[in-house]
């Protein structure tokens, strides 16, 4: 479980510390996806426009969402998925009542709607950053559908984050309980 955190880790510093300012330097704004606090569909054409002017910008961003960016949501949806079947166990334990086939099913289906969001994000991204894309005017479906997308996905991100903190609050209230 430790080399699944490690490696989350590596690929999210990698994308914040490497290919992210590297885009950044290369099409003079951030990438999309990374825009916690949102964004418009002016933005999206205006990061658009920004990328046909830049074929450097397109490639970074091309590159990064076929590799890093591809694998991140999935390594970090199991990392979310292994802190809630640990914390289940953790539970069951201390005498928790729940069943090892609900905890396991639970653990399972924290990330995914998370998972499906953001690799869907990405695959909007990509298609936005694609040469039929760049070689005409920012396609209105997706400037429109992107900043919903990246919206949802940091809203999944977080209820299961949220979920995940809630089981081991549990935990540590069931030991607490227990030394007294």
């Amino acid at each position: 479980m430790t080399a699944l955190f490690v490696a989350t880790a590596a690929v999210f510093l990698w994308m914040a510390f490497v290919t992210g300012p590297a885009f950044e330097r290369a099409a003079g704004a951030p990438m999309l996806d990374g825009r916690v606090f949102g964004y418009t569909p002016a933005d999206v054409a205006d990061l658009h426009a920004r990328v046909k002017a830049n074929p450097e910008a397109a490639a970074i961003a091309n590159r990064t969402y076929r590799t890093f960016d591809f694998a991140f949501p999935a390594l970090l949806a199991l990392s979310i998925t292994m802190l809630a079947a640990s914390g289940f166990a953790a539970l069951a334990k201390l005498g928790s009542n729940i069943s090892t086939p609900l905890a396991r099913i639970a653990s399972g289906a924290i990330a995914v709607p998370y998972l499906v969001i953001d690799l869907r994000e990405n695959g909007l991204a990509q298609a936005l950053f694609s040469e039929p894309s760049l070689s005409g005017d920012v396609p209105l479906g997706l400037a429109r559908m992107l900043p919903a997308f990246t919206s949802w996905k940091f809203a999944t991100l977080g209820a299961a984050i949220l979920i995940v903190i809630a089981i081991w609050a549990r935990v540590f209230l069931k030991l607490r309980s227990a030394r007294a």
